[in-house]
């Protein structure tokens, strides 16, 4: 959700709410009235950054990707699942992104909750999209593309630190790959001749 649609979306509740409450505010003109929920809404944003940077302040889980401990399995998460790595989308809030050992989640929703995950012995290949704008902030969109018929693609949008994140995914599969000791075959099609 960009600043300007949440801006929006924190008018509009805050108006709903008031008239919902049948408190009427006629001593605040309109246009400051308009002012003031704007600024709401920015403090509001304020929170989420300083929650994005102090997100961004915490190192990847260097030892999890190393094999050596790391913090307990998630939530719902199997014995030896450890996160390598969290985060969220650039500006963006109800959105969370989260690499295990063995899986790979997306958590949408704020008030509601929806869980989308890809187990990492799925994943055939990964790609990468940054556009010009995209590479001077150091965030990019990073497509996993699995063999998991219900989500044969996953898009990671606005990311930071993209091809970070991107090997970090590339040599989790390899990892989760190898200790379930699964090896790499390419499907090739017929020959002809």
């Amino acid at each position: 959700m960009q600043r300007e649609e949440f801006r929006r979306v924190v008018e509009d509740q805050v108006n709903r709410s008031l008239a919902e409450s049948g408190v009427l505010i006629t001593a605040i003109p309109a246009d400051q009235m308009r002012v003031l929920v704007q600024a709401m809404a920015d403090g509001l944003f304020a929170v989420f950054d300083a929650l994005e940077e102090e997100e961004m302040a915490q190192p990847v889980n260097k030892r999890a990707a190393e094999g050596s401990p790391g913090p307990a399995a998630p939530q719902g998460g199997h014995a030896g699942e450890v996160e390598l790595w969290h985060g969220r989308p650039y500006l963006t809030i109800g959105t969370r992104y989260e690499l295990t050992s063995q899986r790979l989640r997306i958590h949408r929703g704020i008030l509601g909750k929806r869980i989308d995950e890809i187990e990492l012995i799925r994943v055939k290949d990964t790609r990468l999209k940054q556009h010009a704008g995209e590479r001077m902030l150091n965030v990019g969109d990073v497509s996993v593309i699995s063999a998991d018929a219900t989500t044969p693609e996953f898009v990671l949008h606005n990311v930071r630190n993209p091809v970070e994140v991107r090997e970090l995914i590339r040599k989790a599969v390899i990892d989760e790959k190898a200790r379930r000791g699964l090896r790499y075959r390419e499907d090739i099609g017929e020959e002809q001749g």
